[in-house]
């Protein structure tokens, strides 16, 4: 009996031991991840980057456990996003994200680049941007350099707003609300607006969700909303997206 005790909490001390050590073990240098995502319309702040169309997207995150990371992402767009180019979107971007205490950091930078683009490839955009997290609220502020989208020349310095709220309503699912404000330094008109979006993902298990959002905007000038219209679809109304995602 004795001995039969012995051998059980000898058994429990290295079962402990070995927790302890795995709970110690080296944290990896580097992660990668990555994600595909079918969408029945590719907004982008707001505005259809489709026509209304699906989108087939996806990209890849490389992290360092300092903090610093690279990633790309990319997605089909409409002639109206690359105008006589491949029908892609491909996007480049690196930053450094650390925390202050309970408060999460990130400052980096992102090139959006649209393949073949014609006739301006200044279409692409480049931004700074900051971001700041706290709980389930988010903050983060873009910049851009060089033209906003190739649609006025002038446009460097273009802002960005974006603040968003996301949190869990049960085990499997979980919500997301986000108001973004655009404001374009061009002189011909005024292509300031705001957008709106809130969504709902469910997690499906393997890897896989299930989401659904209701996106919009306001406050786009009427001067300017020929510039969001294509073949009489209106890029800039309300409408409803949703989405099958897989991250590995």
């Amino acid at each position: 009996m004795k001995k039969t005790l012995l051998a059980i909490a000898l058994a429990s001390s290295l079962t402990s031991f070995g927790a302890v050590a795995a709970d110690k073990a080296p944290e990896p240098d580097f992660s990668i991840s990555g994600n595909f995502s079918l969408f029945s319309d590719y907004r982008f702040r707001g505005m259809s980057q489709t026509d209304t169309a699906p989108a087939l997207q996806g990209g890849f995150d490389m992290a360092h456990k300092s903090g610093v990371y690279l990633g790309t992402w990319s997605s089909n767009v409409s002639g109206w996003a690359n105008t006589g180019g491949n029908g892609q979107e491909i996007d480049i971007y690196g930053g450094y994200k650390f925390g202050l205490g309970p408060v999460g950091l990130d400052v980096g930078y992102l090139a959006y680049i649209y393949p073949d683009n014609t006739p301006s490839p200044s279409q692409g955009t480049r931004e700074f941007y900051m971001g700041a997290s706290y709980g389930p609220v988010a903050y983060k502020i873009s910049r851009t350099t060089g033209n906003w989208f190739g649609f006025c020349s002038g446009s460097s310095g273009s802002i960005y707003h974006d603040l968003s709220l996301s949190g869990s309503l049960s085990e499997k699912l979980s919500y997301s609300v986000h108001v973004g404000s655009q404001d374009v330094k061009c002189s011909l008109e005024d292509y300031d607006f705001t957008d709106y979006k809130v969504g709902l993902s469910y997690d499906l298990g393997n890897s896989f969700s299930l989401g659904v959002a209701y996106v919009t905007t306001s406050g786009l000038k009427e001067e300017a909303k020929d510039n969001f219209t294509q073949s009489g679809t209106k890029l800039y109304e309300g409408g409803a997206v949703v989405s099958i995602t897989k991250t590995f």
